[in-house]
């Protein structure tokens, strides 16, 4: 138990990242295996003056799919929403519709009560902001991504017309939505335009902490195989057991957060700064047209990312340049 020192960072995430008002309609979704955050949470809620609720839901298979229906249209009630959830509801429509209905959405996916006391969340939020911030600029700039790694990866693909975000852990209205641990800027590729392969070498959603890398060719903006070990065998049987746009390159992000560990959990794993990820199936979230009930991330350790004819990622390092 983590109580007292959970209240700290979960004060800062009510008062400070979402911006709790006295009075206002807080919900915090939790499934059964984050209650203790779900709680801390709900109790910097309740002493910022708002109105805490939480419920607990069933836990979902797989990251992206929706929550139920009751608890939906509750998102889309409230004023604000914090989902304390062990698979990500970032990418549902269900989300989505509670943007829309007016809710500011805090996503604390995976987080559990160790990250929310050292770590990633330990990071001083506004320089980091200003860190996220610079990356966004950078990506939202480019016109082509290549990105290569010593393990494999070499791939390239357009993010002309994609906006790109800074998730830095505060909420930002034309987004809809926060998430925690803060420290990343995403993107996704411009539909159809990806081409060449990713190696994930640390993590993957659904399958933890890697025991080999997970090798994925990407032809036209979708996965076309699956290769590595017993972990890609799993990855493979789920995105071809899952609907049309499983295998869409949803997502491309790079990692801005100093602070954060890599300890398995792509909660954190995918913050570290000069990290990037990579993610298949639904890229609505992130300014796509393709749906899907899946969106799986794997992180990809010690890139090189050229944006154009600049390299902004060398070998896990920041460019120093994109700061100044």
């Amino acid at each position: 138990m983590l109580d007292v020192e959970m209240a700290t960072a979960a004060r800062g995430i009510v008062d400070e990242c979402l911006d709790v008002q006295p009075g206002e309609e807080v919900l915090v979704v939790a499934d059964a295996k984050k209650e203790e955050v779900a709680r801390a949470v709900a109790r910097a809620a309740t002493a910022a003056g708002a109105e805490a609720i939480i419920t607990t839901m069933p836990l979902l298979e797989s990251h992206g799919n929706e929550p139920p229906e009751t608890v939906a249209e509750a998102m889309a009630a409230a004023d604000v929403v914090f989902t304390c959830t062990t698979h990500a509801i970032t990418h549902t429509r269900s989300r989505l519709a509670a943007a829309e209905a007016g809710a500011r959405c805090g996503i604390l996916r995976s987080v559990t009560e160790e990250m929310m006391v050292e770590g990633a969340m330990s990071v001083d939020f506004e320089e980091l902001r200003t860190r996220t911030e610079a990356v966004r600029d950078v990506l939202d700039d480019a016109s082509e991504v290549h990105v290569r790694s010593d393990e494999g990866t070499d791939i390239t693909f357009s993010v002309e017309g994609c906006s790109a975000f800074s998730l830095d852990g505060y909420f930002h209205e034309n987004y809809g939505f926060a998430t925690l641990p803060p420290g990343e800027s995403p993107t996704h590729p411009a539909e159809g335009t990806a081409n060449g392969t990713i190696v994930v070498d640390v993590s993957m959603d659904n399958l933890g902490q890697l025991e080999e890398p997970i090798t994925l060719e990407v032809e036209d903006g979708f996965v076309t195989e699956v290769e590595g070990g017993e972990q890609a065998d799993a990855l493979r049987t789920l995105i071809a057991e899952s609907d049309e746009n499983a295998g869409n390159l949803a997502e491309f992000a790079i990692g801005t957060n100093p602070e954060a560990k890599l300890i398995g959990n792509l909660a954190e794993d995918k913050k570290l700064a000069g990290t990037v990820h990579f993610a298949v199936g639904d890229n609505e979230s992130l300014g796509g047209t393709l749906k899907s009930d899946i969106h799986l991330d794997g992180v990809v350790r010690t890139p090189t990312v050229t944006l154009d004819d600049r390299v902004v990622v060398e070998d896990g390092q920041l460019a120093a340049d994109i700061f100044e």
